[in-house]
């Protein structure tokens, strides 16, 4: 099969070059004698087609949406905007923000992650801005998708970029100016709380106290700064507010002959840190740079041949002080008591101790990172009309390069910090803590990656008395390279993949729609009788509102009725790569002689698996599209999706003790259900105030059916039967009373000691022992059940108004980190542990009592207790818009001008109280207010 799809891939593209040569002057006339009643086109693979005549499921937003919300990653402005689409953040840290995106939930226990197309080839979303897109659309069932194969099955998410027009150039200029502020940012205690309550451990344990009197009164009264400080560590690292920006500038024209958009982009974030640079020599200012340009040109280079040429890149450069370490300030921000030390000691010197270092100290001193990165992406299309063989027809070939470059470049140094010491003399002891040294660099770092790939597609549409087809086959080919080939290992290796399939779509009288579509796909993951697949789908549509019997209904505008069920793929199983090959690994370690000698040598891996396939997936969809009244569009799917072949160990059949590494399986099953409704209402456009009123929920969850676990003692203990991730763990039921209720409750064995205030746990077995046995299913996952948007916009005389409303249902998040664990591992403490279990709130108590150690009890253990309603609403964005009246515009020679405030994450309504419901730990959530304007002319 490999060796077919090849020798047909050049005879294509050769048949390609010769049929262009030939002159046609008919080009572009059709032979249509039926009435269309609706001409808007709507994105497919490969092209796009009329929009009544669509029978899959997809959904689709503009690019001008996204310009209403104000972020660095161009995925973090989709929350919302797309039905099916849900996006997952847990960085904010710009150049760190890319988030999960997920078609309908998650279907499989491994790779998730959507295929995004760019203008009809692979490509990332990160380095993308609004003012380049004309719309993305998320392709979702299988009849939609088939065509991908192999690649579908997390569906597709098609992006067309914007081209130019036969009309006279028009330059457009925006710029957007705005603060970001961090929020939510943990409230931990202050200095006397925290040796209060620190007492109050020790005393819990059975210890004396170490802070007398005297000390809580220092603390309190801040009278003494360096031996008794009160530091608010947040407040020494980070800033109020730091600067963003944005620029744009493109141009849009053409004729007849040469269409072209051009676009020019300067994006600058600083980060939250302080600035740092100008103080110390050995810092650098938190900074992300991006420079964006884009030109698409379209020239139709004779009656018969067109050519499109899309070239675009960006440079993306990113400075970080105290080397690529965020993760590890921000755990230091959490960790250290805030009277560890002072920021600076009486003579200036840097504070410390042998625990932790300093947190300005190392962002100041500790030296810098930086990273430049450059993306090249290229297209060169040629598509001519093959009218002279028939009516119809055009062939076209296409090229695309795309390239990704990154280095690193970081200098880091150990600078000297100092414990201080007070004798009875009042004289201060400074005990030095590490020593200065030069800044050390490290060069070497770098990642890249290339893909090449090659596109061939036939296209036959026609229109014949009241029948229209629109047809079409293609073929191509993609080649992956990542990173360096000397590094030689796996990913040395290029991924390739080649494609080839076809879409044929019917319709008599723009009433009765039918659709095949088929995928062939292969991939050299797999073995080669495995190599290739084939992936079909059917779909029907009805337009219902044309029938005679829809005449006498009068508030129904327009009904379409469609259903599909086709099978598509996932390649990305998880895994290494070449499975299907047995592998050893160096490092087995024999002991021979006398003298008991090592000999290290090879030992075999785990088992391959030589029927190594894809995973596939059975998608079954049903909906339709509405007008009513002419103003309230309703779409509304309901989907069926059957995943099977995911890899899983064999431990159901293959027992432990046989002592071999046993191979991963394709014998995994999952299915996943929902339902999709989206709501779109618009006032009638003649009056002065016009508004419009958006709204939709998509509901997806998933079932885990089959997994070949090893059979467990209670039925409770399987993963079998649950959601993908379901989180398992211990029931908390409260907390001990007393001693006799320690004493008549089940034995918990995770501390050496259970004392009054602990967290109790439920017994599921009834054995009288807390232990294993009693993990089961606990909460929800992090992944919503349901997602739902609002969006009502207003547009009264030259004023506009919009807002985006985005929350999620069905969720649940785990408390974990150092805000939620007073004292453990020498942490300090926050807010949520005023409501600690003691003598006087024991009937109350949202927390449980307080210890000075480690408590492997209320911490150490995955349990319910930390388990939290991860749901929100929140206000994604805002914005307040005024246009120039048109006198003015003629006034200036403008086309158009509008000036406009904006806001990005103002608020969230959730259940947590000290954390956001998604960014729970590092980089905290960031909140933007923005002016701008753009003007055309």
């Amino acid at each position: 099969m490999n060796n077919i799809i090849l020798r047909y891939r050049n005879i294509f593209f050769l048949g390609c070059f010769f049929l262009l040569i030939f002159e046609n002057p008919s080009f572009g006339q059709t032979d249509s004698v039926l009435v269309i009643k609706n001409e808007k086109e709507k994105t497919v693979p490969f092209g796009t087609t009329p929009e009544w005549m669509v029978t899959g499921a997809g959904s689709q937003t503009k690019g001008s949406n996204l310009e209403k919300s104000f972020n660095v990653n161009l995925a973090n402005r989709l929350y919302g905007e797309i039905p099916g689409l849900t996006i997952q953040q847990y960085n904010t840290e710009a150049g760190e923000d890319s988030p999960n995106m997920l078609s309908r939930g998650i279907s499989t226990l491994f790779s998730n992650s959507i295929l995004v197309i760019v203008d009809g080839f692979e490509s990332s979303i990160e380095n993308l801005v609004p003012e380049e897109i004309e719309s993305i659309t998320l392709l979702k069932d299988a009849a939609s998708t088939a065509l991908y194969g192999s690649r579908a099955a997390n569906g597709v998410l098609e992006i067309r970029t914007k081209r130019g027009s036969n009309k006279a150039l028009q330059v457009s200029f925006s710029t957007q100016h705005g603060i970001q502020s961090s929020y939510d940012l943990p409230p931990f205690l202050g200095s006397y709380d925290y040796a209060r309550l620190y007492n109050e451990a020790l005393e819990n344990d059975g210890k004396a106290p170490v802070y007398s009197e005297e000390d809580l009164a220092a603390y309190q009264s801040g009278t003494d700064p360096y031996f008794h400080p009160d530091v608010n560590w947040y407040d020494e690292v980070l800033r109020k507010t730091a600067p963003i920006r944005n620029y744009n500038l493109s141009f849009n024209g053409g004729s007849e002959t040469v269409s072209y958009f051009v676009l020019l982009n300067a994006l600058s974030s600083n980060g939250l840190y302080k600035k740092t640079e100008d103080i110390s020599d050995n810092s650098i200012n938190s900074k992300y740079e991006r420079y964006n340009i884009r030109s698409n040109i379209d020239i139709q280079v004779s009656s018969k041949i067109k050519a499109n040429f899309n070239i675009a890149g960006a440079i993306i450069n990113k400075d970080n002080p105290a080397g690529n370490s965020t993760a590890g300030i921000f755990s230091r921000l959490k960790k250290i008591a805030p009277n560890a030390f002072p920021v600076y000691n009486p003579n200036g010197s840097w504070g410390g101790n042998n625990l932790y270092s300093n947190p300005l100290g190392d962002i100041m001193e500790s030296g810098f990172y930086s990273s430049d990165a450059r993306t090249l992406q290229a297209m060169l299309k040629l598509t001519g009309d093959l009218r002279s063989i028939t009516k119809g027809l055009s062939i076209s070939g296409a090229v695309s390069f795309n390239d990704y470059f990154q280095s690193f470049s970081s200098k880091t140094r150990s600078y000297q910090r100092f414990s201080i010491s007070e004798n009875g003399a009042g004289d201060v002891t400074y005990n030095p803590i590490g020593e200065n040294t030069s800044l050390t660099g490290n060069e070497g770092g770098s990642v890249k990656w290339r893909r090449y790939t090659l596109q061939g597609i036939l296209n036959y549409n026609r229109t014949f008395g009241k029948n229209m087809l629109r047809s079409m086959l293609y073929i191509s080919g993609d080649n992956y390279l990542l990173r360096n080939a000397e590094t030689y290992d796996l990913t040395s290796f290029p991924y390739r993949h080649n494609h080839m399939g076809g879409r044929f779509s019917y319709a008599w009288n723009q009433k009765y729609i039918g659709e095949f579509s088929f995928g062939v796909s292969g991939s050299e993951n797999f073995p080669k009788e495995n190599r290739y697949g084939f992936f079909p789908a059917v779909s029907l549509g009805w337009i219902a509102s044309e029938e005679n019997f829809a005449e006498n209904i009068s508030w129904l505008d327009y009904l379409k009725v469609r259903a599909s069920y086709g099978l598509v793929g996932n390649d990305d199983i998880g895994g290494q790569r070449f499975m299907y090959n047995s592998t050893y690994t160096y490092g087995s370690e024999y002991h021979l002689g006398t003298d008991n000698s090592s000999i290290y040598t090879i030992q075999e891996s785990a088992y391959s698996n030589p029927n190594l396939t894809w995973e596939k997936s059975q998608k079954l969809n049903i909906g339709f599209d509405a007008t009513i009244l002419k103003h309230l569009d309703v779409t509304v799917d309901v989907f069926n999706e059957k995943r099977s072949d995911i890899l899983a160990k064999p431990y159901a059949t293959v027992p432990a003790f046989l002592g071999i590494e046993l191979p991963d399986l394709n014998v995994g099953e999952v299915t996943n259900k929902g339902v999709e409704v989206s709501l779109f209402y618009k006032s009638n456009s003649q009056r002065d105030l016009v508004f419009s009123l958006e709204g939709s929920m998509w509901y997806a969850k998933n079932e885990l059916t089959f997994y070949s676990e090893a059979p467990q003692l209670y039925d409770y203990m399987y993963r079998t039967g649950q959601m993908l991730n379901q989180p398992f763990g211990y029931e908390a039921i409260g907390f001990f009373k007393s001693e006799e209720d320690i004493a008549g409750s089940p034995l918990q064995t995770f501390s050496s000691e259970v004392l009054p205030g602990d967290i109790k746990y439920k017994d599921m077995n009834d054995d009288g022992i807390i232990n294993q046995l009693d993990i089961h299913p606990i909460g929800n996952t992090e992944t919503p059940t349901m997602t739902f948007m609002f969006r009502p916009t207003f547009e009264y005389k030259n004023f506009d108004f919009s807002m985006l409303l985005q929350g999620v249902a069905g969720r649940t998040v785990y408390l974990n980190g150092d805000f939620y664990q007073a004292f453990q591992n020498d942490g300090k403490i926050g807010e949520v542990a005023l409501g600690r279990w003691n003598a006087s709130n024991k009937e109350n108590a949202t927390y449980p009592r307080l210890s000075s150690e480690n408590n492997a009890n209320n911490f150490g253990v995955y349990s319910s207790f930390w388990q939290k309603n991860g749901n929100y609403i929140k206000l994604r964005n805002v914005e307040l818009g005024y246009n120039l009246p048109d006198e003015l515009m003629t006034k200036w020679g403008l086309l158009s001008a509008r000036f406009f405030i904006n806001g990005t994450n103002l608020f969230s309504l959730d259940h947590l109280e000290y954390s956001d419901p998604e960014i729970m730990n590092g980089y905290p959530p960031i909140r933007t207010y923005s002016i701008g304007c753009k003007i055309q002319f």
